[in-house]
């Protein structure tokens, strides 16, 4: 293990031995100060589960302005010690649990990088806490590495900007959600023509949250329940994405979480006098403004309504409905009708 630029550039770094500790590999390392190499120039920079500190010397030789090396672990911080030997720069080590280490942390940083042990489910308290603390502007980034059997579904505030894989190894780029918007529908249940509307908005926005409401107007099959397992198996490699449930008024919800843009679809004139209706109501009661996607040509002609009624009459609903859907679709239909 070695440094791999900067003033420290070829230092070896003293590593742990057996199998209880995995430091990130040279490899991995190397691609991630690739990625944020123009910003490393004094930042500050903060290793979270530091073990040999070697991301965070990097960070030094690389030019960070101040580096902030967090363990609590005895074997880890004897070692840290010993490749700090030798190295110049504005550091500090402290010797507590990631959240006290957080907390305790004052003024804004550029980087926390996160490498926990893999069974640690620890990435929700960090971004609790760095949304509490207020440590992040628009450009910080958490680095965060993690095995490839780890899910896990961030807080509306922050996004995955980026995802980079090494075998069995990822590391995800977390940032402030810098805009995001809901795009609200009854999805009774999801269709293909749903899904165009939700990727034309991830074009335009960081976050999406996918937003099931009540329509007074419609009477639905599915429950809410199915309808989000469904918009959830539709929306899985979809990355920034969250499905939300609103069994009151829309504006309420959105206000509440901090969310002020609806992004909605239309297919025909009719649709559009509709949502543009519908987008002043939001606008008078809660402040919300409203986009609208005009719908592609291939769905067009798909609708809830269409797939229902193929279901009902025993017709196919391939080709309205996303492929992962179908047959979730048809097993929850079933048991309905027992």
């Amino acid at each position: 293990m070695r440094i791999i630029s900067g003033k420290y550039r070829g230092r070896n770094l003293v590593s742990f031995e057996g199998k209880d500790i995995r430091p990130t590999i040279d490899r991995v390392k190397e691609s991630i100060f690739n990625v944020i190499q123009f910003g490393v120039t004094n930042s500050r920079f903060i290793d979270l589960f530091a073990g040999t500190g070697s991301m965070g010397i990097e960070a030094i030789s690389r030019g960070a302005k101040e580096v902030i090396f967090s363990d609590n672990a005895n074997s880890s911080l004897n070692i840290l010690k010993q490749n700090l030997k030798g190295i110049e720069g504005e550091y500090k080590i402290l010797n507590r649990d990631y959240r006290e280490a957080l907390n305790s942390i004052v003024g804004k940083v550029d980087y926390i990088f996160v490498d926990a042990p893999y069974a640690l489910d620890c990435i929700n308290d960090i971004v609790r806490i760095i949304k509490a603390r207020d440590l992040f502007t628009s450009d910080s980034y958490l680095i965060y590495e993690h095995d490839d059997t780890k899910e896990y579904t961030l807080p509306k505030e922050f996004y995955v900007e980026k995802t980079k894989v090494f075998g069995k190894v990822v590391v995800d780029y977390i940032k402030l959600s810098q805009k995001i918007c809901a795009v609200t529908g009854s999805y009774d249940p999801i269709t293909n023509g749903h899904i165009s509307i939700i990727e034309d908005a991830l074009k335009d926005f960081d976050k999406v949250v996918v937003l099931i409401a009540q329509n007074e107007q419609k009477d639905v099959f599915f429950t809410f329940d199915e309808r989000k397992k469904i918009a959830e198996a539709a929306l899985k490699e979809y990355k920034n994405i969250i499905v939300e449930i609103c069994e009151g008024y829309v504006f309420s919800f959105l206000n509440q979480n901090n969310i002020d843009i609806i992004a909605r679809g239309y297919r025909t004139q009719e649709d559009y006098n509709y949502e543009i209706e519908m987008a002043k109501y939001n606008e008078e009661h809660g402040k919300i403004k409203t986009i609208l996607y005009k719908a592609n040509e291939d769905s067009v002609t798909i609708s809830s309504t269409k797939v229902r009624d193929a279901l009902k009459n025993n017709e196919e609903i391939r080709g309205l409905v996303p492929k992962n859907t179908v047959k979730l679709i048809k097993r929850i239909y079933e048991d309905k009708k027992l």
